[in-house]
């Protein structure tokens, strides 16, 4: 008797795959799947952010592969800003020098040389730029600011 009640359990489990199958090739052939589950949602327009820090400027770069160096992905890079006048840091404009202690404090001052041009009265040499790189990052977007040599086109 078990064996029996076994064998129809599993004839039964078979035939509901094989109608469920049945049902879905019948609802791709006719079109019936996107009226059941109604439209898919369209995702949300991205949008594109950009820093804004006084006496900065916008690059024009090629490619933006150098910010590996820093141990920043180039892909998750939105937006860059230079500052490329040379001289200590008591010369670079007030915003732009509160918020390269403010990124310090967070830990986004990457590397020695945006230390030293900090802390240690380095200046900055004829061919360098302090690079601000806005990244795409959870749960919100980050900034990350160090000394780079000055690339242009």
């Amino acid at each position: 008797m078990l064996e029996l009640l076994l064998i129809l359990a599993v004839l039964v489990y078979v035939v509901s795959k094989l109608e469920a199958r049945r049902f879905q090739q019948a609802n791709a052939k006719f079109g019936l799947e996107g009226i059941a589950l109604g439209p898919k949602p369209s995702p949300e327009p991205r949008t594109i952010l950009r820093l804004a820090i006084e006496g900065t400027e916008r690059p024009f770069l090629r490619s933006t592969e150098f910010v590996k160096g820093f141990g920043v992905n180039p892909k998750a890079v939105q937006d860059i800003r230079i500052y490329a006048q040379f001289g200590g840091v008591e010369h670079f404009p007030a915003a732009m020098t509160a918020a390269l202690h403010d990124l310090y404090r967070r830990g986004s001052a990457l590397g020695s040389d945006i230390m030293q041009v900090l802390f240690h009265g380095r200046t900055l040499r004829y061919g360098e730029a302090v690079y601000f790189a806005l990244l795409e990052a959870t749960p919100e977007p980050r900034v990350v600011a160090f000394v780079d040599r000055l690339r242009t086109a």
